[in-house]
């Protein structure tokens, strides 16, 4: 991006002179006026001559060499200005209950699935510089997408998610969770500071799979793997102890939405939670042009003081 600028701004009062000297000349050949009386005019003859246009164009030219060079005085300079942004995104990887009890309408007939759908592509609009996937699970696990910054694949995938009525209410959070973990782990970091994070999603009690939600914390610990947990239902419904001990023992943060009309404040506080770093460097390059003013302006004053002198002189 080209941006000009004026090292010396200050000199921007050198305008006044030429200003002024305009204001001399109006004063003097219309209010002012010099010349000497005769008691008629009627045996001049009348018009205009090319002399008359000629010597106000020298009045300009000289008028306009001293503007010019008197700007060029601010020395203004021309540059380049780069920006790069270095971004450290986080690894993301959330993992979504599809059991038979997620098509449950629980917000103005809205299903519990349809309710998390909406606000997880909400949730991935608000997210810049991150790799995102998703993971589903209800008695087994499946990769829905890994994680990527293709957020308009990710969206596509999300709103084509879609629950039999009839699926048995079976619900394996052990091995949605482990799922989730070994995507994290199997992404190739550039950058080894990169946070991973894993935002388990579900409605129900771990009762099936086999991998036990312990196991699967233990994992998560040991490789400091963050874990938000959020429970949809009433406290009968879903097993709040166990995703509060998911939570804690990862360092994450449990959240309870009792519908999921309640999932919006939720993912706006995990958005909020984890930030990526952005850091935004500037390259700017400037180049000097005053030089190329002060030559236009010297070369238009002494045109014009020539023109003035040589032809176009004339009497006030």
């Amino acid at each position: 991006m080209k941006i000009y600028r004026l090292d010396n701004p200050w000199a921007l009062f050198f305008l006044l002179l030429p200003i002024l000297c305009l204001i001399t000349i109006i004063i003097s050949k219309f209010i002012f006026k010099k010349g000497v009386k005769i008691t008629g005019v009627s045996e001049f003859e009348k018009g205009i001559s090319i002399f008359s246009y000629g010597y106000y164009f020298t009045l300009f030219l000289i008028i306009s060499g001293m503007f010019i060079v008197a700007f060029s005085l601010t020395k203004p300079q021309y540059g380049i200005k780069k920006e790069k942004i270095i971004s450290e995104g986080i690894d993301i990887i959330i993992a979504l209950d599809t059991s038979g009890s997620m098509t449950r309408p629980d917000f103005f007939q809205q299903t519990r699935i349809e309710g998390a759908k909406k606000i997880l592509v909400k949730f991935v609009d608000k997210r810049k510089g991150d790799r995102i996937g998703l993971v589903t699970f209800a008695d087994s696990s499946f990769l829905k997408c890994p994680a990527t910054i293709n957020f308009n694949l990710l969206k596509s995938v999300i709103n084509r998610i879609y629950i039999d009525p009839r699926q048995q209410r079976l619900t394996a959070i052990g091995i949605g969770l482990a799922s989730a973990i070994n995507r994290l782990l199997k992404i190739k970091d550039d950058v080894k500071l990169t946070s991973k994070i894993v935002i388990l999603v579900t409605d129900g009690v771990n009762n099936t799979g086999e991998i036990s939600p312990q196991a699967a914390i233990e994992i998560a610990a040991q490789t400091g793997i963050k874990v938000y947990t959020v429970g949809i239902g009433s406290s009968q419904e879903v097993d709040l102890d166990l995703l509060k001990t998911i939570a804690d023992k990862t360092n994450g943060t449990f959240f309870h939405a009792k519908t999921s009309g309640d999932l919006g404040p939720v993912f706006e506080e995990i958005n909020k939670l984890e930030k990526h770093k952005i850091e935004t460097l500037e390259f700017t390059r400037f180049k000097n042009v005053g030089y190329k003013y002060a030559y236009l302006g010297i070369m238009l004053l002494i045109f014009g003081l020539l023109l003035n002198t040589i032809f176009f002189k004339r009497l006030s």
